[in-house]
Protein backbone atom coordinates (compact mmCIF):
# COMPACT_ATOMS: atom_id res chain seq x y z
CA UNK A 1 0.00 0.00 0.00
CA UNK A 2 1.16 3.27 -1.04
CA UNK A 3 2.02 6.19 1.45
CA UNK A 4 -0.27 8.19 0.03
CA UNK A 5 -3.55 6.16 0.21
CA UNK A 6 -2.18 5.79 3.66
CA UNK A 7 -2.45 9.39 3.48
CA UNK A 8 -6.32 8.88 2.22
CA UNK A 9 -7.32 6.48 4.29
CA UNK A 10 -6.02 8.55 7.35
CA UNK A 11 -8.56 11.13 6.22
CA UNK A 12 -11.42 9.49 4.85
CA UNK A 13 -13.26 9.12 8.56
CA UNK A 14 -12.70 12.93 9.53
CA UNK A 15 -13.80 13.77 5.97
CA UNK A 16 -17.43 12.10 6.26
CA UNK A 17 -17.95 12.29 9.98
CA UNK A 18 -16.89 16.09 10.60
CA UNK A 19 -18.52 18.05 7.39
CA UNK A 20 -16.82 20.83 8.65
CA UNK A 21 -15.17 22.65 5.70
CA UNK A 22 -18.77 22.57 3.79
CA UNK A 23 -20.92 23.63 7.21
CA UNK A 24 -22.76 19.89 6.83
CA UNK A 25 -23.96 17.75 9.45
CA UNK A 26 -22.31 14.34 9.84
CA UNK A 27 -24.63 11.70 7.78
CA UNK A 28 -24.44 8.95 9.31
CA UNK A 29 -25.06 6.82 6.60
CA UNK A 30 -21.45 8.47 4.64
CA UNK A 31 -20.15 7.63 8.07
CA UNK A 32 -20.81 3.92 8.17
CA UNK A 33 -19.27 3.75 4.49
CA UNK A 34 -16.86 5.36 5.23
CA UNK A 35 -15.96 3.29 8.27
CA UNK A 36 -16.55 0.47 5.09
CA UNK A 37 -13.85 1.91 3.05
CA UNK A 38 -11.34 2.31 5.63
CA UNK A 39 -11.68 -0.99 6.54
CA UNK A 40 -10.62 -2.40 3.41
CA UNK A 41 -13.76 -3.16 1.48
CA UNK A 42 -13.67 -0.93 -1.56
CA UNK A 43 -15.99 -3.11 -3.77
CA UNK A 44 -18.31 -2.83 -1.53
CA UNK A 45 -17.82 0.69 -0.43
CA UNK A 46 -18.19 1.66 -4.03
CA UNK A 47 -21.99 -0.23 -4.72
CA UNK A 48 -23.09 1.55 -1.58
CA UNK A 49 -21.74 4.77 -2.21
CA UNK A 50 -23.32 4.72 -5.91
CA UNK A 51 -26.72 3.76 -3.82
CA UNK A 52 -26.28 6.92 -1.78
CA UNK A 53 -25.76 9.17 -4.39
CA UNK A 54 -29.01 8.02 -5.83
CA UNK A 55 -30.76 9.85 -2.83
CA UNK A 56 -27.87 12.32 -2.28
CA UNK A 57 -27.03 13.11 -5.15
CA UNK A 58 -25.48 16.81 -4.23
CA UNK A 59 -23.08 15.54 -1.41
CA UNK A 60 -19.88 16.25 -2.32
CA UNK A 61 -18.06 14.51 0.23
CA UNK A 62 -19.82 11.46 -0.95
CA UNK A 63 -18.57 11.86 -4.38
CA UNK A 64 -14.93 12.82 -2.87
CA UNK A 65 -15.00 9.09 -1.00
CA UNK A 66 -16.55 7.57 -4.27
CA UNK A 67 -13.28 8.96 -5.97
CA UNK A 68 -10.55 7.63 -3.74
CA UNK A 69 -12.61 3.89 -4.27
CA UNK A 70 -12.79 3.93 -7.53
CA UNK A 71 -8.74 4.96 -7.76
CA UNK A 72 -8.39 1.98 -5.63
CA UNK A 73 -9.78 0.04 -8.21
CA UNK A 74 -7.95 1.41 -10.78
CA UNK A 75 -11.12 2.88 -12.40
CA UNK A 76 -9.19 6.18 -13.11
CA UNK A 77 -11.90 7.83 -15.88
CA UNK A 78 -14.43 6.75 -13.43
CA UNK A 79 -12.32 8.61 -10.41
CA UNK A 80 -11.88 11.45 -12.22
CA UNK A 81 -15.65 11.98 -13.30
CA UNK A 82 -16.42 11.65 -9.38
CA UNK A 83 -13.91 13.94 -8.21
CA UNK A 84 -14.70 16.52 -10.74
CA UNK A 85 -18.53 16.22 -9.33
CA UNK A 86 -17.51 16.79 -6.62
CA UNK A 87 -15.74 20.12 -7.09
CA UNK A 88 -18.88 21.19 -9.35
CA UNK A 89 -20.42 20.69 -6.06
CA UNK A 90 -18.15 22.52 -3.79
CA UNK A 91 -14.89 23.95 -5.69
CA UNK A 92 -12.75 24.60 -2.56
CA UNK A 93 -13.20 20.60 -1.87
CA UNK A 94 -9.68 20.30 -1.06
CA UNK A 95 -9.77 16.51 -0.18
CA UNK A 96 -11.09 16.15 -4.04
CA UNK A 97 -8.23 18.16 -5.58
CA UNK A 98 -5.66 15.89 -3.56
CA UNK A 99 -7.82 12.80 -5.08
CA UNK A 100 -6.95 14.33 -8.55
CA UNK A 101 -3.66 14.72 -6.96
CA UNK A 102 -3.40 11.12 -6.64
CA UNK A 103 -4.88 10.09 -9.82
CA UNK A 104 -2.47 11.88 -11.91
CA UNK A 105 0.14 10.68 -9.71
CA UNK A 106 -1.01 7.16 -10.94
CA UNK A 107 -0.87 8.49 -14.49
CA UNK A 108 2.44 9.14 -13.83
CA UNK A 109 1.74 12.83 -15.01
CA UNK A 110 4.02 14.19 -12.03
CA UNK A 111 3.75 18.23 -13.04
CA UNK A 112 -0.20 17.93 -12.93
CA UNK A 113 -0.18 15.92 -9.77
CA UNK A 114 1.69 18.77 -8.32
CA UNK A 115 -0.45 21.10 -9.34
CA UNK A 116 -3.47 19.85 -7.78
CA UNK A 117 -1.95 19.69 -4.66
CA UNK A 118 -0.78 23.17 -4.95
CA UNK A 119 -4.52 24.23 -5.77
CA UNK A 120 -5.09 22.34 -2.07
CA UNK A 121 -2.86 24.28 -0.16
CA UNK A 122 -3.67 27.43 -1.98
CA UNK A 123 -7.16 27.02 -0.34
CA UNK A 124 -6.01 26.21 2.79
CA UNK A 125 -2.42 26.45 3.62
CA UNK A 126 -2.77 24.31 6.53
CA UNK A 127 -3.52 21.25 4.95
CA UNK A 128 -0.50 18.85 5.81
CA UNK A 129 -1.45 15.72 3.95
CA UNK A 130 -1.36 18.19 1.06
CA UNK A 131 2.48 18.72 1.58
CA UNK A 132 3.16 15.13 2.70
CA UNK A 133 1.52 13.95 -0.62
CA UNK A 134 3.65 16.22 -2.62
CA UNK A 135 6.72 14.76 -1.20
CA UNK A 136 5.66 11.80 -2.38
CA UNK A 137 5.33 13.00 -6.04
CA UNK A 138 8.69 15.21 -5.54
CA UNK A 139 10.42 12.05 -4.71
CA UNK A 140 8.70 10.44 -7.77
CA UNK A 141 10.53 13.32 -10.13
CA UNK A 142 13.81 12.53 -8.62
CA UNK A 143 13.43 16.07 -6.67
CA UNK A 144 15.04 15.04 -3.34
CA UNK A 145 15.53 17.86 -1.61
CA UNK A 146 11.78 19.22 -2.53
CA UNK A 147 10.52 16.06 -0.76
CA UNK A 148 12.47 16.71 2.36
CA UNK A 149 10.80 20.60 2.33
CA UNK A 150 7.74 19.21 1.89
CA UNK A 151 7.53 16.41 4.10
CA UNK A 152 8.84 18.82 7.32
CA UNK A 153 6.29 21.07 5.97
CA UNK A 154 3.47 18.92 6.78
CA UNK A 155 5.48 17.32 9.78
CA UNK A 156 5.42 20.55 11.32
CA UNK A 157 1.76 21.14 10.51
CA UNK A 158 0.73 17.65 11.80
CA UNK A 159 3.15 16.37 14.17
CA UNK A 160 0.07 13.67 15.30
CA UNK A 161 -0.15 11.67 11.97
CA UNK A 162 1.99 8.52 12.09
CA UNK A 163 1.35 8.56 8.42
CA UNK A 164 3.42 12.19 7.53
CA UNK A 165 5.89 10.92 10.14
CA UNK A 166 6.42 8.02 8.09
CA UNK A 167 6.50 10.21 4.60
CA UNK A 168 9.51 12.30 5.72
CA UNK A 169 11.42 9.68 7.25
CA UNK A 170 11.39 8.08 3.54
CA UNK A 171 12.64 11.63 2.64
CA UNK A 172 15.14 11.27 4.96
CA UNK A 173 15.99 7.96 3.55
CA UNK A 174 16.62 9.18 0.11
CA UNK A 175 18.75 11.97 1.02
CA UNK A 176 21.01 10.85 2.93
CA UNK A 177 20.04 11.69 6.11
CA UNK A 178 20.02 8.19 8.17
CA UNK A 179 19.98 10.27 11.74
CA UNK A 180 16.64 11.97 10.87
CA UNK A 181 15.45 9.14 9.24
CA UNK A 182 15.66 7.40 12.17
CA UNK A 183 13.86 10.02 14.06
CA UNK A 184 11.15 9.90 12.22
CA UNK A 185 10.98 5.87 12.07
CA UNK A 186 10.39 6.15 15.89
CA UNK A 187 7.82 9.34 15.94
CA UNK A 188 5.86 6.72 13.48
CA UNK A 189 6.19 3.83 15.31
CA UNK A 190 5.24 5.86 18.23
CA UNK A 191 2.32 7.18 16.70
CA UNK A 192 0.71 3.56 15.70
CA UNK A 193 2.26 3.33 12.51
CA UNK A 194 0.95 0.15 11.03
CA UNK A 195 3.71 -0.62 8.28
CA UNK A 196 6.81 -0.33 9.77
CA UNK A 197 7.72 -3.50 7.66
CA UNK A 198 7.47 -1.55 4.71
CA UNK A 199 9.68 1.13 5.92
CA UNK A 200 12.23 -1.54 6.55
CA UNK A 201 12.18 -2.14 3.07
CA UNK A 202 12.55 0.85 1.88
CA UNK A 203 15.75 1.45 3.88
CA UNK A 204 17.40 -2.05 3.28
CA UNK A 205 16.49 -0.94 -0.75
CA UNK A 206 14.42 -4.53 -1.20
CA UNK A 207 11.39 -1.97 -1.92
CA UNK A 208 11.87 1.13 -4.21
CA UNK A 209 9.00 3.84 -4.23
CA UNK A 210 11.08 5.76 -7.15
CA UNK A 211 10.01 5.55 -10.88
Amino acid sequence: MSVERLLVLASVLLLAACGACSGKEPKSPLNEISALYTSGAVDETVTRLRTYLQTAPRDELAWTILGHALLDQNKLDEAEAAYAKALEINPQRIEAITGQGRLFRMRQQYTQAMAAYERAIAIDASYAQAYSSMSVVALKQGHVDQAVAHGEKAYALDKANPLIAANLAIAYHYAGNTQKRDELTQAAQKLGYKAMDRLEKIFSGELEVRD
